[in-house]
Order: structure tokens, then C-alpha cells, then sequence
């Protein structure tokens, strides 16, 4: 990874507010859930206390392919990450040991963050029957995972512009943020889209 010594990171952005998320995804577009209507099988504290007191974006962003537009009707659906992952076997019977919540899409993939640790990966619908339903880990939290798309969005219009420094802009500031894409291997495949759909490095 090429790091960019003047690059900082917000410092927003390791506490996510309702006002910064919003100046990406629109005025009044963030989605608090009520506590009582969260899952009982969301138990990680801070990720209900994220959801209820700062929200989560009701919204697309067409850059990022986020898109949340369906959370106020359809709520946090849960399901069995050993199951959706392709960790267990179709014929196993056994009592999950924790649930996993979507908390929106990318493109086709579903953002879901585990209830027990709060840790976000991206689920695949179209693998989920061959054990290739686990497309990477997306970020330690939901607070973290938002910020790393809002930071993606803000350098929408250098990457429009054919800009290469965005990419190790990018780069930097998920770095700066905690995600190691050699340990995040959602954002290695958006950086790799990126440099195929934006920039002519050779």
C-alpha cells in the first residue's frame, strides 16, 4: 500500500455523528430504530446504541453502492451466519450460536453485522448454498464501516476525474481508520474496482 503522509483522518471519523454521516447521504435520511424494536439477538451494546442514537443511512449512494432505503420498512433482518457463510452443513439442526443483522446493501451484497461482537462482514445471496456466501470482512464495527463509506464518497469527483492520488488517499485513510486490507478483504476488492473502473495506472 502507498501511504500519503499529508493525509489526515477526520477525527469524526473514529466516532461517526449523525451530522457527518448526513452530509453524504442527505438531511434527514438516518434511521434510528426505537431500543425495544432492536433484536433480542443483537446484544452487542454499542452497536444498539449506534443504531438508536446516531442511525444508520436510509439512503443510496450511488458511488459507494450503498443503499439502505429499505431499513425503516424492512428492519434488521437476521440470520444464521453459519448458515448464510456456508459454515454449516445444510442437514445440521443445531442451535445457532449467535444471529448476524443487515444493516444495508452494497450492490448485491448484504452488510450484516454479528450480534454478539458487533463485527461487520458482506454476505453473498447468490453463494450462500455452496459455501461462498462470505465475500469479506467489512470493518470491527458498523460506526467504522459507515465511515469508511463516507470517506469514499468525498473523493467521488477525483476518482470521476481520473485523479490516481485519490486511490492512495483512500488507501491512507482506511488505514488511518483500522482497516488493513490485508485483514478487510471487502475493501481490497473496492480498491481493486476502483483502480479497474476509474484509473489508468499502467
Amino acid at each position: 500500500m502507498t501511504t500519503t503522509p499529508d493525509v489526515v483522518l477526520p477525527a469524526v471519523a473514529k466516532d461517526p455523528t449523525a451530522a457527518w454521516l448526513e452530509s453524504c447521504f442527505g438531511p434527514g435520511t438516518l434511521w434510528r430504530p426505537r431500543p425495544e424494536s432492536l433484536p433480542e439477538g443483537l446484544e452487542h451494546d454499542a452497536t444498539r446504541a449506534f443504531l438508536t442514537e446516531v442511525g444508520i443511512p436510509a439512503a443510496r449512494n450511488g458511488f459507494t453502492g450503498f443503499d439502505g432505503r429499505d431499513l425503516p420498512e424492512r428492519g434488521l433482518w437476521e440470520a444464521d451466519p453459519d448458515e448464510i457463510y456456508g459454515r454449516r452443513y445444510p442437514d445440521d439442526d443445531t442451535p445457532p450460536d449467535g444471529y448476524a443483522y443487515c444493516v444495508g446493501l452494497v450492490n448485491d451484497l448484504h452488510l450484516m453485522a454479528d450480534g454478539v461482537t458487533g463485527v461487520v462482514e458482506a454476505y453473498d445471496p447468490n453463494g450462500w448454498d455452496h459455501a461462498a456466501g462470505h465475500v469479506g470482512t467489512v470493518a470491527e464495527s458498523v460506526p467504522q464501516a459507515f465511515a469508511a463509506f463516507v470517506l469514499l464518497a468525498g473523493l467521488e469527483e477525483r476518482f470521476d476525474d481520473g485523479d490516481a492520488t485519490a486511490l492512495d488517499e483512500f488507501t491512507t485513510l482506511l488505514d488511518q481508520l483500522g482497516l488493513d486490507l490485508e485483514q478487510h478483504d471487502f475493501w481490497q476488492g473496492v480498491v481493486d474496482e476502483l483502480r479497474e473502473g476509474y484509473l489508468d495506472l499502467d
